[in-house]
């Protein structure tokens, strides 16, 4: 009877041991960052919805993400909405005005997922990976 207990105690113990031991290992890898680019002009209607749906929706999976806003000349709310949700979430929100030097933003960031949006196109928003697959 001390014998079979004691197997069991021993089973538990090594099963606690395996699953730190994963967590461990998983922790050490780097999880991948999305960067997002979106493009607006005029989108002050959208602009809260997406970009608390996308920083809702990367919480949900555990996704690292950044976004960066690319305004073509707003003359809206567009970006005060931006930067007042960027303060409420305590989340990295770079907003450029045009769309100079996009090719070398592009290679700053060959090394992670790029996605990039235009909020005023609806075929954008369409195919916009809201769920972060």
């Amino acid at each position: 009877m001390m014998v079979g207990l004691l197997w069991i105690v021993g089973s538990y113990a090594a099963a606690i041991a395996f699953v730190h031991w994963m967590y461990r290992i998983s922790r050490g890898k780097r999880k991948r960052l999305t960067h997002y680019v979106l493009v607006t002009l005029n989108n002050q209607l959208q602009m809260e919805w997406y970009l608390r749906s996308l920083f809702f929706f990367s919480r949900m999976k555990g996704r690292s993400i950044s976004v960066t806003i690319v305004d073509e000349g707003s003359t809206d709310e567009t970006l005060d909405i931006a930067r007042r949700i960027s303060h409420e979430k305590d989340v990295f929100i770079r907003v450029e005005e045009g769309f100079e030097g996009f090719d070398s933003y592009m290679a700053e960031h060959m090394d992670e997922e790029v996605v990039v949006v235009k909020l005023s196109g609806v075929d954008d928003i369409r195919k916009a990976p809201l769920l972060l697959q």
